[in-house]
């Protein structure tokens, strides 16, 4: 063996997989999910196959796996894809570490209005808490990280909800189980949807007294360099003697303020 050809097995990685080790089913459909990806809203068993260069029957198979498992639904010839698909959105925005790169961000807003400040994401009806921060005070609002609230009757959700396309708005709103958690929750499909349009238009929801009674949220969307709603940044309270003005007056401007410094990170990123 000469010394070239001896540096270049050792630049081999040890690990490297062979051929035979890897799923060539998982590579075709991680690819047909990339051809979504591109653009593409809705495509043929034929156009699949044609694209991926594979038969037609494997297109099939392709296809009604994806659509088995949830991030597929078909319409006659065509498949498209589902709000699901959103879970892989989440898996991946979670690894990238944004509660940690936000929290200075969350402390110095938390300390500036003395409020509990959130931030949350989307999963499938729910929003998640991923990272949060309260003041030093006797009464808290009893919501950890992770925990999981129904996305319409949250101020956090309701911007994440204003911030899907309008084929993933239809779908939740087809699906979403509406209950009455208070008397002055929204229950209505087309009363939610008419907040969801006021809340596009506004840029910011707040939230009175819809989950729990003598609560309120106020919420701002957080962008990616796409324009992409991916998060949430919101405040939560006892209200007591305020109003919806007071709210709006005196906590949007500084969480506005906060969320372009964290999306300023996204952007980074």
């Amino acid at each position: 063996m000469t010394r070239s050809d001896a540096t270049a097995a050792n630049d081999v990685p040890h690990d490297a997989p062979k051929k035979d080790e890897l799923l060539d089913s998982l590579t075709k459909g991680l690819a047909l999910l990339r051809l979504y990806a591109s653009g593409v809203e809705r495509l043929t068993m034929q156009e699949v196959a044609e694209h991926l260069d594979v038969t037609r029957a494997a297109a099939r198979r392709l296809l009604l796996t994806l659509e088995h498992n949830g991030y597929l639904a078909q319409d006659g010839r065509y498949f498209a894809l589902t709000p699901k698909v959103m879970d892989l959105g989440y898996a991946y925005f979670a690894s990238m570490n944004l509660p940690q790169l936000a929290r200075p961000y969350l402390q110095a807003l938390c300390a500036e209005v003395g409020e509990s400040c959130s931030i949350g994401m989307f999963d499938r009806d729910s929003v998640v808490l991923v990272a949060r921060e309260e003041p030093s005070q006797m009464l808290r609002v009893d919501m950890a990280i992770g925990r999981r609230m129904p996305a319409y009757a949250h101020s956090l959700g309701r911007v994440l909800l204003a911030g899907l396309d309008d084929a993933a708005l239809v779908t939740y709103l087809d699906a979403a189980e509406l209950r009455k958690l208070t008397p002055f929750t929204i229950d209505s499909r087309a009363a939610l949807a008419r907040k969801l349009e006021q809340v596009r238009a506004d840029g910011f929801c707040t939230l009175v007294s819809e989950l729990v009674d003598g609560f309120a949220g106020i919420s701002v969307p957080l962008r990616d360099q796409t324009g992409k709603t991916v998060a949430g940044l919101g405040l939560s309270m006892v209200l007591g003697s305020r109003n919806q003005a007071y709210l709006e007056s005196h906590y949007l401007p500084p969480l506005r303020a906060a969320a372009e410094k964290i999306e300023a990170i996204l952007r980074a990123r």
